[in-house]
């Protein structure tokens, strides 16, 4: 089972974004790697339409979960959907808020100026969450990750896919009082740019799920990157209870 974890980059209010073509170049990918799952980030509205219209373009067959931050659909109102290929049965799905209030949308911590979210999907055999951090203040950072902890779910393996927006050392000691392992440590940066040379994008996942192939998916289409973010999977052998 292969899982992917990709900040898409929002098409927002840039006209020279080439947020179509990305689109259809993030299906590309898809079709040649067949992630089964997929943490998003960064994915508006407008982008999630014509996400699943290129998809079923394709016949490829995948199911959107989660709902938005803000739940208004405006152009910054952003979804960290999990896309599951329809051959995963799912028994639950749900959005919570990064904040003192977690059950409540589109709520936040103060100095944050977007709401953040965390999404689940529940199989069988195991959880899969998807988040996006703050990008700002290393304090909310620090909140929502303890807000994050709360939230997991013990009573399977646990897989966690998203763009933390954290150093190495806050996302280590996440991980190690999570019982998680960081599947995507060893990839280098996550970013396209030169200009940037930080790891942001991580696949975690606890002790009772073997893995391989971490990889960086170093994917242009017709000649651009697909965003300021490299796609990121891992392939899942082996999940024990």
């Amino acid at each position: 089972m292969k899982i992917m974890t990709f900040n898409l980059k929002d098409d927002g209010l840039n006209i020279f974004s080439n947020w179509k073509k990305r689109l259809e170049g993030f299906a590309t990918l898809i079709e040649t790697e067949k992630p089964d799952i997929i943490g998003t980030q960064e994915m508006t509205y407008k982008a999630k339409k014509l996400l699943k219209k290129i998809l079923e373009s394709k016949n490829l067959k995948y199911t959107f979960y989660g709902k938005s931050r803000s739940r208004n659909n405006l152009i910054f109102d952003e979804y960290n959907c999990i896309l599951v290929s329809e051959k995963i049965p799912i028994i639950s799905s749900h959005t919570y808020s990064l904040s003192d209030t977690p059950l409540i949308p589109k709520t936040k911590f103060i100095n944050d100026k977007f709401p953040r979210i965390i999404t689940y999907v529940e199989t069988k055999d195991f959880y899969i969450y998807n988040t996006h951090l703050s990008n700002k203040v290393n304090e909310n950072k620090l909140l929502q990750l303890k807000c994050i902890t709360n939230l997991l779910k013990k009573d399977k393996p646990i897989i966690i896919t998203g763009d933390f927006n954290l150093g190495t050392t806050k996302l280590k000691n996440f991980c190690e009082n999570n019982d998680l392992i960081d599947t995507t440590k060893n990839i280098g940066k996550t970013f396209t740019t030169k200009k940037q040379i930080y790891h942001l994008d991580h696949i975690l996942v606890n002790k009772k799920i073997k893995y391989e192939n971490p990889t960086k998916h170093n994917f242009k289409y017709k000649k651009i990157y697909i965003s300021d973010h490299f796609p990121v999977s891992v392939d899942i052998k082996k999940i024990s209870n």
